[in-house]
């Protein structure tokens, strides 16, 4: 019978893997595929395992939703004027009031200047940002005072 085309392993002679790729084993047996059948079925073979195992941790909290609940006076402070223009803080007379629950924010830290009279709204206030309110003139009303 004659031979109408050659191997194909001799066009692969040469090359080491033979067209079967590094990393996986190449061709080889069941080893290459993890076992036969049903093997790994307990195991390596279930789908999202891991995600299964970080999903059921106790006390896991996914980074995405946390949110930060404090903002600073003199953050409050330096966007007066944007806040004043959104109807969010309102002016009443000399002092401008503004409830920060309605920006989303719980605590209000003492981190900056204050330079306008404020009236504060917060669940929470710090001790050094009420003291920085009333030294420019405003008040601070809070829930719970912070010590």
């Amino acid at each position: 019978m004659t031979v109408r085309r050659k191997k194909k392993v001799r066009k692969q002679r040469g090359s080491r893997v033979y067209g079967y790729g590094r990393v996986s084993g190449g061709h080889r047996k069941s080893g290459s595929r993890g076992g036969v059948g049903n093997a790994g079925s307990k195991g390596h073979h279930r789908i999202g395992r891991i995600a299964d195992m970080i999903r059921n941790q106790r006390g896991f909290t996914n980074p995405t939703t946390t949110q930060d609940l404090s903002i600073n006076i003199g953050e409050i402070d330096e966007q007066i004027d944007v806040l004043l223009a959104k109807e969010i803080a309102k002016k009443d007379g000399n002092n401008i009031k503004i409830d920060v629950n309605d920006l989303g924010y719980v605590k209000v830290l003492g981190k900056g200047l204050v330079t306008h009279p404020l009236t504060v709204h917060a669940q929470t206030i710090t001790a050094r940002a009420q003291e920085k309110i009333k030294n420019a003139g405003g008040k601070a009303v809070s829930k719970t005072k912070d010590k």
